[in-house]
């Protein structure tokens, strides 16, 4: 049962801090690519449209966002399922943890397409949005959520290719993505003049060709991502498929909630941000999406030690897992900390690429990336490295809780706290997001000296 490995380097050999540094960069690259979608529509609806088709973007990618990480989360039950495999070398058992992957993607892409044309309309009008951007935030939902297979499916074929050590065919397939998104939006939006609704095509076909191309390689490059259906066929096949898929779920739905929780809490943020006039609601929509770039090299460098740290695990290495884990945790608020120190710099071009705007819009913007985007991004990072490990290492309804404490306990309860009963306004609920994430990262520091004590002194 051996493991097609001719394209990867092992993760397993060698120095832990060097091969992490490796995978990962890639990896973060990809997540930068990856949110070039989200990214760009802003930007070019905001100098297109103007502040209306601004708005509209700002809160349907608060809900877009939601949907992205829950297809991101439940798939990285597949990096763990098929990286526990890889580092057995169990190649048959690979292609049945992939092949159940597939399977939970289409059914999570099924029920994100019921939801999203259902609701689009009542939650944003629960969420306040303005009546001149209302219909147009719908409607980009609605597209979003017609298209979510695309977006299931190529986090399904990314996961697999991370779960094998492979982080260049990711960046790879983001790159095309990225660069078909641009190209879409710039053709629908500024030349069409679709609006609101060509951003939304242009991510939907962006996502529908990255999928086709990503299964595509992942087939080419590794013999256990080949006849997955053929080898379905057998019945005792399919029962351990059905096992596999069980391994999956019991990661992968508890990060999936997690995603869910943590960015809906955003929504609520976003909501109560709405409350203060359109110029808060987009300035502040803008402060996010320059913030969460900061964040971007966490997801990737937590993706990698995810990956690392299941196949050490599936090695039986735990020595190795734990210097993954640590490496990571260092690597992540290193970067992260450099990332922020060049927004603080140039917070306010930054704002200035989102189109013309007020003084009052502008200032808005850049106080919400001093107060968000600043000493809080230590402990962000070290909360999506440790909490990757905890998912690795067979703890993920520990980061379903720290999602719970930084959401709910931390974002949402202090954002009430400082902005009504204490009185502080939009300036207290930027607050509260910059103490989200103190709490979970102690509770994940704690975590894995634990999970070390355990499991290197027996």
């Amino acid at each position: 049962m051996s493991n097609t490995t001719e394209h990867t380097p092992s993760l397993l050999e060698g120095s832990a801090p060097k091969h992490l540094a490796a995978f990962s960069a890639p990896l973060v690259a990809a997540n930068l690519l990856q949110y070039v979608y989200q990214f760009v529509d802003m930007g070019v609806v905001g100098n297109v449209v103007g502040e209306a088709g601004l708005v509209a973007v700002s809160n349907a990618s608060a809900i877009v966002f939601i949907i992205s990480s829950i297809a991101i989360g439940l798939m990285s039950g597949c990096t763990v399922a098929v990286g526990n495999r890889v580092g057995a070398r169990d190649e048959a058992g690979q292609r049945r943890a992939f092949a159940a992957s597939l399977g939970v993607a289409l059914l999570g892409a099924a029920a994100t397409t019921l939801a999203g044309t259902a609701l689009a309309h009542p939650i944003f009008s629960l969420m306040g949005v303005p009546g001149a951007s209302l219909d147009q935030t719908a409607a980009y939902l609605e597209v979003i959520s017609l298209g979510a297979v695309g977006l299931f499916l190529l986090n399904a074929a990314c996961a697999f290719l991370r779960a094998q050590g492979d982080s260049v065919g990711p960046l790879t397939i983001m790159a095309f993505s990225a660069i078909a998104n641009v190209v879409l939006d710039i053709v629908l939006i500024a030349c069409v003049g679709l609006g609101v609704v060509g951003a939304s095509i242009a991510t939907v076909a962006a996502q529908g060709a990255g999928a086709v191309f990503a299964l595509w390689l992942a087939r080419r490059r590794y013999s256990s991502a080949r006849s997955l259906l053929r080898s379905m066929r057998d019945v005792r096949e399919r029962e351990k498929a059905l096992a596999a898929g069980q391994d999956v779920l019991r990661v992968g739905a508890p990060m999936a909630v997690q995603q869910a929780v943590i960015n809906l809490s955003y929504v609520f943020v976003t909501a109560w941000l709405n409350s203060y006039g359109p110029t808060i609601a987009a300035a502040s929509g803008v402060g996010l999406k320059i913030s969460t770039i900061a964040g971007l090299p966490c997801w990737g460098i937590g993706q990698a030690v995810s990956a690392a740290v299941s196949q050490s695990i599936g090695a039986r290495m735990p020595k190795r897992a734990v210097a993954f884990a640590r490496s990571g945790c260092l690597m992540a608020m290193a970067v992260t900390v450099c990332i922020q120190i060049v927004i603080q710099l140039s917070a306010e071009w930054l704002v200035s690429f989102f189109g013309e705007s007020s003084r009052e819009l502008t200032e808005a913007a850049v106080l919400y990336l001093r107060i968000t985007c600043s000493v809080n991004g230590i402990f962000y990072a070290a909360m999506y490295a440790l909490d990757s490990f905890a998912l690795a290492s067979g703890a993920p309804k520990l980061a379903l809780a720290n999602s719970l404490i930084d959401a709910f306990a931390v974002r949402a309860g202090l954002a009430w706290l400082l902005s009504v009963p204490l009185g502080f306004g939009f300036i207290g609920v930027y607050a509260a997001q910059a103490a989200a994430p103190v709490l979970p990262a102690l509770i994940g520091f704690v975590y894995l000296r634990l999970w070390t004590r355990r499991n290197l002194t027996t």
